[in-house]
């Protein structure tokens, strides 16, 4: 199974976080804080969507803009 490790931004403890709980927000195995959501494929958002998704997580994003035309 694949999985990925995300550093715990309180103690710097590596995680790993297997692929399957790719946005789920899980805790350190080493002080227990809470660890943000990892997402390891691009989300498709929306005009309606964008706002709340940006506000809510906890680090920072990376947008990338197009149109169809």
């Amino acid at each position: 199974m694949a999985s990925f490790q995300l550093n715990c931004p309180r103690c710097g403890a590596a995680n790993r976080i297997p692929a399957d709980k790719e946005g789920v927000a899980g805790r350190c195995g080493s002080c227990r804080a809470q660890l943000p959501p990892l997402y390891s494929t691009p989300r498709a958002l929306t005009d309606a969507t964008f706002d709340a998704f940006v506000a809510a997580y906890p680090g920072p994003v990376l947008a990338e803009f197009w149109a169809p035309w």
